[in-house]
C-alpha cells in the first residue's frame, strides 16, 4: 500500500482502498472457513478415537476381572480337591 501525501486523497483513492480491503476480507473469510472445516473434522476424529479407547479400556478391565474371578475360583476348587483326597 502506497503512503499518500496529506491533502491529496481523492474519492478514487478511497474507492480503491475499499475494494482492496473487501478482497482482503474475502480471502480472510475463505481461509477462516477452511480452518473451521479442518478443525471440525479433527474434532470428529478425536471424538471417535476417544470412544474407541473407552471401549478398549472397558474390555481390558472386564477381561482382568474375569481372569481374577476364574483364578480365585480355580484356586478354591484346587483347595477343595486337595482336601478331598486326604
Amino acid at each position: 500500500m502506497a503512503d499518500l501525501v496529506t491533502g491529496q486523497v481523492t474519492i478514487g483513492d478511497l474507492y480503491r482502498e475499499l475494494v482492496g480491503m473487501r478482497s482482503d476480507l474475502t480471502r480472510v473469510l475463505a481461509h477462516q472457513e477452511a480452518t473451521d472445516l479442518i478443525n471440525s473434522n479433527a474434532e470428529r476424529v478425536h471424538t471417535d478415537h476417544e470412544a474407541r479407547l473407552r471401549i478398549l479400556e472397558r474390555f481390558r478391565y472386564t477381561l482382568m476381572g474375569v481372569a481374577i474371578v476364574v483364578g480365585a475360583g480355580s484356586g478354591y476348587v484346587g483347595y477343595l480337591l486337595g482336601h478331598a483326597v486326604h
